[in-house]
């Protein structure tokens, strides 16, 4: 008897120890996260900058094209006090995953209009007194130390996203960034290893051009919201999926906008739509009823839309869902595991948390379908 209440009290204190041991580690592992978040860093933005700080910032500032949702990609919408009001406002909060996963973004602080033009409100940014401005323009390395040294805040250079990449260095250059600054590395890589197995299940699937037929991409934005004729070359949405750009072959150019009659004479066998030109798309059909009648994409009902992924920047999740809705046109058999609304829900949950699949469907219902009258 004596030696089963021995045993039990030596099992007793072993666990005890065990777990006092445990309660230690997580105690050190917590200071230390506490200490590195309260320790000096430096950082080297996409300006070459060297941004020194005393401790992970508290209070964030997002300015420019695509900032925001980068920063949100990586830290939710905590620790913002400051977003531009074009991110919150028109087809920025009704097309955009970061404000459905994110209702409180509007109710944030705006510090300007924001746009393309670098044009910050300075009475507005030293009113808010942010600890770090997260800054995305085409100015230069001394235009962001002027911004730094009127603000008295940390102010560190992301790029810009105008390329409309997704695989891309300098866009998860510009996550590492964020991460870095906030004390999210883990969660930056996690995104980029994300995209970078997007990128691999791409090329597991062997698409070829060849076997494409001729695509043309209309109601691209540049500059605003366009019509048909505005199109893109070399286009990554079209180029990871293996479909053929029939303006490849014609321009070096990004974004251009082509006139009806060349058009008329490419006669594409396939046209996608970018819904952000929709509007202006369904005008003109009214409008040159005969025009669009003549186009083989129309007469054959090989017209399709995608919801609109470039709104002040790139939104990653969304065009990351085109590309492998375009895929599933193109090229049908290797794409013919492609559960998509599986695959829409995994890709908003990686960005935002959240699976915003259907409140993006019900602003833009075209999206993902025959585009129609």
């Amino acid at each position: 008897m004596k030696k089963i209440i021995f045993t039990a009290l030596a099992l007793i204190m072993t666990v005890s120890l065990i777990a006092c041991n445990s309660a230690d580690t997580n105690d050190t592992k917590a200071k230390d996260e506490l200490n590195e978040l309260n320790s000096p860093f430096i950082v080297t933005d996409v300006a070459g900058r060297q941004v020194e700080f005393d401790k992970t910032p508290q209070t964030v500032v997002a300015m420019g094209h695509g900032v925001l949702k980068n920063y949100v990609y990586i830290n939710g919408a905590d620790k913002l006090v400051g977003i531009e009001k074009t991110e919150i406002t028109g087809s920025k909060l009704t097309g955009q995953s970061i404000n459905y996963a994110y209702p409180e973004l509007k109710e944030i602080k705006t510090i300007g209009d924001g746009g393309s033009k670098f044009t910050p409100n300075y009475e507005l940014l030293a009113e808010i007194n942010p600890d770090v401005i997260f800054c995305a323009y085409n100015i230069s390395k001394e235009e962001y130390d002027a911004l730094q040294e009127k603000t008295k805040s940390k102010v560190v250079a992301l790029d810009t996203g105008t390329s409309r990449k997704v695989f891309n260095d300098t866009v998860y250059k510009n996550f590492e960034i964020i991460g870095q600054v906030m004390g999210k590395q883990e969660r930056a890589q996690e995104l980029i290893s994300f995209i970078k197995d997007i990128k691999k299940d791409m090329d597991s699937r062997n698409l070829s051009t060849d076997d494409s037929p001729q695509i043309y991409v209309g109601g691209t934005s540049f500059r605003g919201t366009q019509g048909i004729l505005s199109t893109q070359s070399h286009y990554e949405l079209l180029d990871s999926v293996g479909a053929k750009n029939i303006m490849d072959s014609i321009t070096d150019k990004t974004s251009i906008i082509i006139d009806s009659e060349k058009l008329a004479e490419l006669n594409p066998e396939l046209i996608i739509i970018d819904l952000s030109g929709k509007s202006i798309v369904l005008e003109d059909m009214q409008k040159n009823v005969e025009f669009y009648n003549n186009l083989n994409a129309f007469k054959n009902h090989k017209v399709y839309s995608i919801m609109p992924y470039f709104t002040y920047g790139m939104n990653f999740d969304t065009a990351i869902l085109d590309m492998y809705y375009v895929g599933s046109l193109v090229h049908p058999n290797s794409f013919k595991d492609l559960n998509f609304e599986d695959k829409a829900k995994l890709v908003y949950e990686k960005f935002v948390g959240k699976n915003v699949h259907g409140d993006l469907i019900n602003n833009y219902p075209e999206a993902y379908k025959e585009f129609v009258k």
